[in-house]
């Protein structure tokens, strides 16, 4: 202990001699501790923290090589029709087919407008991920069949909490999303904020609600 309390003195001593090294030193270890804290992170998030969803090790990503019509912004976006032929044609290999589909929209509540995320899902999403609501219900496939048919949201847990703070009393009332008025039929549970790993989002509305979500 002796010998290590001498080492430590000079180590001190001799830092203090040179201020500019030290802030040199000492900035250096706080990038790198810095560094090693935010790669954990994202490790932890996206190895270790599994989604919150029944059997996540059961999720396949499906992918269509080459270039083909419906193809837009990443090497996973698939044309509606074509969702629906995998959905329809695979049941032999897939125990179910879901997509998703994420934007920003301008949300209004009580006269005030607000950005807000939205995923915009397959009927069958919450289904087959087997995803309960917290509160009220989940889409079904019936939400799922008609363009512009269904004017129905779903809540995240965080912004029902956050915006409406926990009220119960929210399933049946209108949100103006993009302009449109959607009914509240359920709040999804804790925890779960989508299928994208480290994205949140505040809403949920079925596929079919695409062009009031999208206008441009």
């Amino acid at each position: 202990m002796e010998g290590l309390s001498r080492d430590v003195s000079f180590a001190v001593r001799s830092l203090a001699k040179n201020p500019g090294f030290t802030a040199i030193v000492v900035l250096t270890l706080g990038l790198g501790i810095g560094a090693n804290t935010a790669i954990f992170t994202l490790f932890d998030q996206v190895l270790l923290r599994m989604l919150p969803v029944q059997e996540p090790q059961r999720l396949v990503l499906l992918d269509g090589p080459g270039t083909f019509m419906g193809r837009t912004m990443n090497d996973h976006t698939f044309s509606h029709p074509m969702f629906r032929d995998l959905r329809d044609r695979t049941s032999e290999v897939f125990s179910g087919v879901v997509a998703r589909f994420p934007t920003a929209v301008t949300l209004t509540i009580a006269g005030q407008s607000e950005r807000a995320s939205v995923e915009l899902v397959s009927g069958n999403y919450f289904e087959v991920l087997g995803v309960p609501a917290a509160l009220g219900r989940v889409f079904s496939a019936a939400d799922d069949e008609k363009p512009l048919g269904h004017p129905v949201v779903m809540l995240s847990h965080g912004f029902w909490s956050r915006r409406f703070g926990g009220d119960p009393g929210v399933i049946g009332r209108t949100l103006e999303v993009n302009g449109h008025a959607l009914t509240i039929v359920g709040v999804a549970p804790r925890g779960f904020t989508g299928l994208e790993v480290g994205g949140s989002y505040d809403l949920f509305t079925p596929l079919t609600n695409k062009a009031w979500m999208t206008p441009t």
